[in-house]
């Protein structure tokens, strides 16, 4: 491997880490602001991916950190965390739902937004600088911002898939008619194996490229 993709490699997995604690941590305000509190008295009502993760939990360790950081060399870095919802709390269980659910990817869409702003605002500064040393450390500033903006972008685009337990579904699943709602139920127990089928055997990743590709040209534009 090259410096260059080490490096950036490096910055991928800063980058889970950043969008993860703010898609985890807007299901949990949002899970709050609905009525449940059950993530809240967890101390997951917050943006710090550490907050997350569940150290006694090997299988959340995994997910959420293991993974990510060996897919992260592939230049697709791909975990996965949780928040605890309980449904009984909500006051409206499937709009509430929905909601929650939505937080999540909508997140990642500000976070995404965020770093277009950053990026924005460090590409003048830059080119002024006469100092190689700062230039350069606006420039990593820089390369994280888009590594964040491109891991945003992926982790909330494969959220929103419709299968469960993607966020995805349970947004869908609330516009279902009830016959709906039931092939959801029915395909739940099978949903993470479809999941891998269609992302890691299939080429259902081929969705990410219309998001990341006007991602390029939007950051190009402004940069």
């Amino acid at each position: 491997m090259s410096d260059s993709n080490t490096y950036f490699t490096i910055l991928l997995i800063g980058a889970w880490f950043v969008q993860m604690g703010a898609h985890e941590g807007a299901h949990a305000y949002m899970a709050h602001r609905c009525g449940d509190d059950t993530a809240y008295l967890l101390g997951k009502r917050s943006f710090n991916p550490i907050n997350h993760i569940e150290w006694n939990n090997m299988n959340s360790i995994f997910m959420s950190v293991v993974l990510p950081c060996v897919t992260a060399f592939s230049m697709i870095p791909i975990g996965m965390a949780w928040v605890p919802v309980n449904p009984r709390r909500l006051k409206n269980v499937g709009r509430d739902m929905a909601l929650i659910s939505f937080a999540g990817p909508l997140a990642n869409i500000v976070v995404t937004l965020v770093c277009c702003v950053g990026h924005f605002a460090l590409s003048p500064i830059g080119a002024t600088m006469q100092s190689t040393g700062l230039v350069k450390m606006v420039w990593l500033v820089d390369e994280f911002f888009w590594a964040i903006g491109y891991t945003s972008v992926i982790y909330g685009m494969f959220n929103l898939v419709p299968i469960p337990p993607l966020d995805g579904s349970k947004v869908l699943r609330f516009f279902l008619p009830q016959e709906g709602k039931d092939i959801l139920d029915n395909i739940a127990p099978y949903g993470m194996m479809l999941i891998l089928v269609l992302f890691w055997v299939g080429n259902a990743g081929a969705i990410f490229r219309i998001p990341l590709y006007y991602l390029a040209v939007l950051w190009a534009s402004i940069g």
